[in-house]
């Protein structure tokens, strides 16, 4: 179990980083990948998750895939993010995009590059919903980050704080040794790319809480309860 934790913390992680620069510097448009499901799957309608009563699972319309839907709640839940929260066109696209990759819930049988890439990318549009909401409100998720200022004011410390909290929250416990390790070698990774410049604006104290949160919401002992 040890091994497959440092495994699913370098997958998470290597593939957040992705996430953040395209999602930042839009280097990459998506591409639709119906065509990989349509031959199974040709009749399935798109989600709508419009409306006051968005995004619950028993709601959502079928015949989208259960565990997307199951996903979804989940990765909310452990966010605090209700439907009022979040902008329900950016994951209403994301949602849709990836339904027919994720992982079936709690089988870590089905665990594969693509449902973790599609993973990683639904979770990085969840988490700029838990930024925008924490940075116009109460910190809590990201209150060892100050979104009014850069990097340089809260240092390495307060980046490690926050993976610990999350591990918390999202884990139920804290992290272990090894967990620690790979924690700090993610952090110290992250702010060797950060230049004088950058460790000033808070433009990038906003990248690094999504980066974070992305990270980790996307690991399978997050979400595959």
């Amino acid at each position: 179990m040890k091994i497959k934790r440092s495994i699913g913390l370098g997958i998470g992680f290597t593939f957040s980083f992705a996430v953040i620069a395209l999602s930042f510097q839009n280097c990459a448009q998506q591409q639709n990948m119906s065509s990989l499901s349509s031959s199974s799957n040709s009749g399935d309608a798109t989600t709508d998750l419009s409306g006051d009563a968005a995004l619950k699972a028993s709601e959502l319309d079928e015949p989208v895939p259960v565990d997307s839907k199951q996903t979804l709640e989940s990765m909310m839940s452990l966010l605090n993010l209700s439907p009022a929260d979040i902008n329900k066109t950016e994951v209403n696209a994301e949602i849709n995009y990836r339904r027919n990759l994720l992982a079936p819930r709690g089988d870590l049988a089905f665990i594969s590059s693509p449902a973790m890439i599609a993973m990683t990318s639904l979770a990085g549009v969840v988490c700029k919903q838990a930024v925008a909401k924490e940075k116009k409100g109460t910190r809590d998720l990201f209150k060892f980050i100050d979104f009014t200022k850069g990097p340089s004011a809260y240092g390495k410390v307060g980046a490690y704080n926050t993976f610990a909290a999350m591990a918390q929250r999202f884990w139920m416990r804290n992290p272990t040794e090894d967990e620690k390790k790979a924690i700090t070698e993610t952090v110290d990774a992250y702010f060797s790319t950060l230049d004088a410049t950058a460790m000033g604006k808070a433009t990038e104290s906003e990248k690094l809480a999504t980066f974070i949160c992305t990270g980790m919401l996307s690991l399978p002992e997050s979400y595959l309860m």
